[in-house]
């Protein structure tokens, strides 16, 4: 991250080879050459820190701390003096300097002040940003991983996990858990003391995207008050996830492709290009190569976040690990609702092994949640689940219902007839046709077809985009 500076200066000479040597060392500076000047300057400019010459014309380096003081009592201060005194010394810091240093040509001393200033505003950055947050919930040796498919899938994982820089991008269908597995890479990386920022593509307003990943100065668009940092700056050496990249708009995608490809951003109305330290995931259920195909999906930012691709396993494909993952999910919410529940009874292990979850991970934790939470003794049984869970078996191929037996009445104008091939297709194929259908005979109209669906226009959407 480059941290911004003010430096306030009022010799010519002093201030240039300042400004110079701190450019050198990768600050984004900007000069004044008065108290009066720099303060003028702070109503569209918020640095991180401000230097400033004690001894000045007017408005000295101690009146401009006060004043500052009074407006950003957080904004770091280091006060510099060719010929301070011990009481000037004492009387800055009263006024919250965070230093007072001596100036000399080889600036030793302001560089050590401000690498102690630059480590305090990290630090600030980091208690905020993992405020709340425990890493060991993401330590691999906690991952339940019985299955051929899971092992092969966590030891990608342990290599990815090792190197700190590579792009990865994770797919697999709906609740599989490809964030958690991404903050699991971060957290057991190099990287893992440092934030992992998550990005909600589909959730972030359009026009308000640029501004949350890459900030904005002051007054850049109406209601940019002061200067904000975005995600992508807030998350400097660590990790960001663009959760659902499938679904950003074209034009971010070129936007997102050139900070990927360049390491570096500008703020919204800002001039300055800022070097950023992050390693890049992102994750979708969509399948981004016939999105590309489709013209939905940018080719060049696909290979680009097409480094490593790793496909979360559906849970289906993990049958030996439901068992253990539901045990877990019970005590879990058992402790959560503080009821007496602490086993899983034989009829609810046939029940969870016969069922194919759809949602995946994040289905069978809301299914054990709730199962819990109605459940009256120490042990959860199969009647604890929800009817529609309860009703669902795995019958032999003799014993499926035939086609005939399944179709609606077919002199009802209404009826949508569709034939499934069981054990050939799933419950995401056929909801597809279901909603294919139903637009055709809206006539291509969403509304009215949302309608007809007894879902929402934007759910419709988000339905089709996810197919």
């Amino acid at each position: 991250m480059a941290w911004q500076l003010l430096l306030v200066e009022d010799e010519a000479s002093v201030r240039e080879a300042f400004a110079l040597r701190l450019t050198s060392q990768g600050y984004l500076v900007q000069t004044a050459a008065s108290g009066e000047e720099a303060l003028t300057i702070l109503r569209s400019f918020e640095p991180d820190i401000i230097v400033v010459d004690l001894v000045m014309p007017n408005l000295s380096g101690l009146d401009v701390l006060a004043r500052v003081k009074q407006t950003a009592p957080e904004l770091l201060v280091i006060v510099l003096t060719a010929r301070g005194t011990v009481k000037d010394a004492v009387e800055a810091m009263q006024l919250g300097a965070f230093d007072f240093v001596a100036k000399s040509i080889d600036m030793d001393d302001l560089h050590h002040a401000l690498r102690r200033a630059t480590d305090l505003l990290t630090l600030r950055r980091q208690v905020q940003l993992h405020s709340g947050q425990d890493a060991k919930r993401y330590a691999i040796d906690r991952i339940i991983a019985n299955s051929p498919a899971m092992q092969t899938f966590m030891q990608q994982v342990r290599e990815l996990a090792k190197s700190d820089r590579v792009t990865v991008l994770l797919q697999g269908e709906t609740g599989t858990g490809k964030q958690y597995m991404g903050r699991v890479i971060h957290f057991n990386s190099p990287r893992a003391d440092k934030p992992c920022m998550e990005v909600d593509c589909p959730s972030i307003p359009r026009e308000l995207f640029e501004s949350e990943l890459f900030g904005h100065e002051k007054g850049s668009f109406t209601g940019a008050a002061g200067r904000k940092c975005g995600l992508i700056e807030l998350a400097e050496g660590g990790t960001i996830i663009f959760d659902e990249i499938g679904d950003l708009p074209l034009p971010l995608q070129a936007k997102l492709l050139r900070v990927i490809e360049e390491r570096t951003l500008r703020r919204v109305g800002g001039s300055a290009t800022i070097p950023v330290d992050v390693r890049f995931m992102a994750a979708t259920n969509r399948d981004l190569k016939e999105a590309v195909a489709k013209g939905e999906f940018r080719e060049d930012l696909y290979y680009r976040l097409n480094v490593v691709m790793l496909t979360v396993p559906p849970l289906r494909e993990r049958s030996d690990e439901i068992i253990p993952l539901a045990e877990q999910f019970l005590i879990r919410s058992a402790v959560a609702l503080k009821k007496p529940v602490r086993t899983l009874g034989e009829s609810a292990r046939i029940l969870l092994r016969q069922y194919r979850f759809p949602g995946n991970i994040r289905e069978l934790s809301n299914l054990m949640e709730r199962a819990v939470l109605f459940c009256q003794g120490a042990t959860l049984e199969a009647a604890n689940f929800p009817s529609d869970v309860q009703g669902v078996s795995q019958p032999s191929a003799a014993t499926l219902p035939t086609r005939a037996s399944l179709a609606p009445d077919a002199s009802d104008p209404s009826a949508v007839q569709l034939a499934f091939r069981v054990g050939e297709e799933s419950l995401h194929d056929l909801e597809d046709r279901i909603i294919a259908e139903v637009l055709q005979r809206s006539n291509g109209n969403k509304t009215q077809a949302a309608k007809y669906l007894g879902i929402t226009r934007w759910m419709l959407d988000r339905r089709r985009k996810s197919s």
